[in-house]
């Protein structure tokens, strides 16, 4: 198994999602493609986990090379790193697997790419919260493939694809793919190449609820507000015991995996549906974002 982590400046998340990468695979080689932090935890951080991973960082060649910076940028060069026949399992670094991968899990997923050959990825992420009406008025599932597809509702991204996946390499580079920066647009190119994206039955990981961020590599008083309002910083989830493994896996499959509905904390509680997005449910905080951005520009 390839994991490839994308990385800046959250050494605590880095950490705690490395780890649990190295405690539910075995022999998992894992990259980390670091978009050159300068925060001196996170440089500790990545300094402590050189032996057990290969540390990436881009150069300016790279950025030319490649010319859709920053995530997608490094999401691009990974495809690098990849040897041929095998599976690129995409992680950031504010998410964490929650659970074991068993030779069930590897099968059905190397089962999921034979039954769909025109798919390129697989979603392997418990379902936000959040996301619930939707995601019941949307979702299908598919018996053939053992996996869930969304119906095209129009959305921005999620339906032919989402940073967070499972990436058939091979296809991707003999469809001549080539990260674009923005999510958005690389649904767009998805459409373009292949058919609608996988949704895992039984997923293995999940995104850390109120997770703080950058936008653009930095944050406007806007955005740090918001984190505030939305109790912004580190709180990972509970690994998951057998029975509640067991309770996944046997459940109908009709019954879709809510984040929340099989997920805990390791400490304390948030409200739910939790936070996925630092302007979630704040209302002023990310005009105050745009603005202080405008400004910016103006005077750059």
């Amino acid at each position: 198994m390839y994991f490839c982590v994308f990385s800046y400046n959250r050494g605590q998340l880095l950490k705690n999602c490395i780890e649990s990468i190295l405690r539910c695979t075995d022999n998992a080689t894992i990259f980390i493609f670091d978009d050159n932090s300068d925060d001196p935890l996170t440089l500790e951080v990545l300094a402590s986990l050189s032996s057990q991973t290969t540390i990436i960082k881009p150069n300016p060649s790279d950025v030319e090379q490649y010319k859709c910076g920053g995530l997608h940028n490094n999401m691009q060069m990974a495809l690098d790193y990849i040897p041929a026949g095998e599976l690129a399992y995409f992680v950031q670094d504010d998410t964490q697997l929650v659970r074991k991968i068993d030779i069930e899990d590897i099968y059905s997923i190397h089962d999921y790419f034979n039954k769909k050959p025109n798919s390129a990825f697989l979603q392997y992420a418990f379902i936000k919260g959040k996301n619930r009406q939707r995601a019941l008025s949307s979702t299908v599932y598919d018996q053939e493939s053992n996996s869930y597809y969304r119906k095209n509702t129009q959305q921005s991204a999620g339906v032919y694809y989402s940073d967070i996946c499972i990436a058939n390499v091979d296809r991707l580079k003999a469809a001549n793919w080539n990260f674009i920066s923005s999510e958005k647009d690389n649904s767009k190119q998805a459409l373009e190449n292949f058919e609608a994206m996988g949704f895992m039955v039984n997923p293995f990981l999940m995104y850390l609820p109120s997770a703080p961020a950058y936008r653009g590599k930095m944050k406007t008083f806007g955005h740090k507000l918001a984190e505030k309002k939305n109790l912004c910083g580190f709180h990972p989830l509970k690994y998951m015991t057998d029975d509640e493994i067991q309770k996944l896996k046997q459940r109908d499959v009709k019954q879709l995996p809510f984040a929340e509905d099989f997920l805990h904390l390791k400490e304390g509680d948030l409200p739910t549906p939790w936070i996925m997005n630092p302007f979630q449910g704040t209302k002023i905080c990310k005009p105050l974002h745009k603005l202080e951005l405008t400004i910016r520009n103006w005077f750059n």
